[in-house]
């Protein structure tokens, strides 16, 4: 049957973009969720990881999302205030 979902993610995971695309995403959302657990285990609101960030609270729950592109300015100003480095494996 054409158009279900598994004929549609079929055909688009041969595809080079796709795969680079979903690939992107992925990255954002491990790092997003990464961010939101380690606030959380800190005991910390949106709004208040935000205020010792200098930054607003939309900002922290756009990145949270995963949805947003994040600079990586303001990931090392998140990571500063929950004591977190930054590494690359």
């Amino acid at each position: 049957m054409k158009g279900r979902p598994t004929s549609v993610f079929a055909k688009y995971k041969k595809d080079k973009r796709y795969k680079e695309y979903y690939r992107e995403a992925s990255d954002m959302l491990d790092i997003a969720i990464k961010l939101s657990e380690s606030r959380k285990k800190r005991g910390l609101t949106q709004a208040q990881l935000a205020k010792k960030a200098g930054m607003p609270q939309s900002q922290i729950a756009r990145v949270e999302s995963g949805n947003s592109n994040v600079t990586l300015s303001t990931v090392q100003k998140i990571l500063s205030v929950l004591d977190k480095k930054l590494e690359i494996a």
